[in-house]
């Protein structure tokens, strides 16, 4: 009975082993990865005048257009309150938002990408935003 169990054990931890392994392509290339690059379109950014904020979204070198979702998540450091605003698709690849902030300081903006079942979220990225000076 014991000699007819070993060999048992040895496959299923043969299977164990190769279903655990790298080999057969788990993990997406970095060629296949969507990438997500984040600026304003200004490079001053003021309170209380519109802002504008591009995500350029690759595959590879290829522009992402007409994605599923493109959604901007914003808030005011130390603040607890995160604003999500979907972006729209404007052209090779970029998608854009529109806002406003009402006073001047340091805001975050992570971006929240969906393409069929990749998805992706950037790091968060700082904006500055100088008081109006008119105000």
């Amino acid at each position: 009975m014991r000699k007819s169990v070993l060999p048992l054990i040895a496959i299923v931890c043969l299977l164990i082993s190769a279903a655990c392994s790298g080999v057969g392509g788990g993990e997406a290339k970095e060629s296949e990865k969507l990438q997500v690059e984040v600026n304003p379109v200004q490079d001053v950014l003021v309170s209380g005048r519109a802002i504008l904020i591009d995500a350029h979204i690759t595959k590879g070198s290829d522009p992402i257009v007409d994605t599923a979702q493109v959604e901007f998540e914003i808030w005011k450091k130390d603040s607890a309150e995160h604003d999500m605003i979907t972006a729209i698709p404007d052209q090779d690849g970029n998608y854009r938002i529109k806002t406003l902030f009402s006073e001047g300081g340091e805001y975050f903006v992570k971006v929240h990408v969906e393409n069929g079942g990749a998805s992706v979220t950037t790091s968060e990225k700082k904006l500055v935003v100088q008081n109006d000076e008119m105000s």
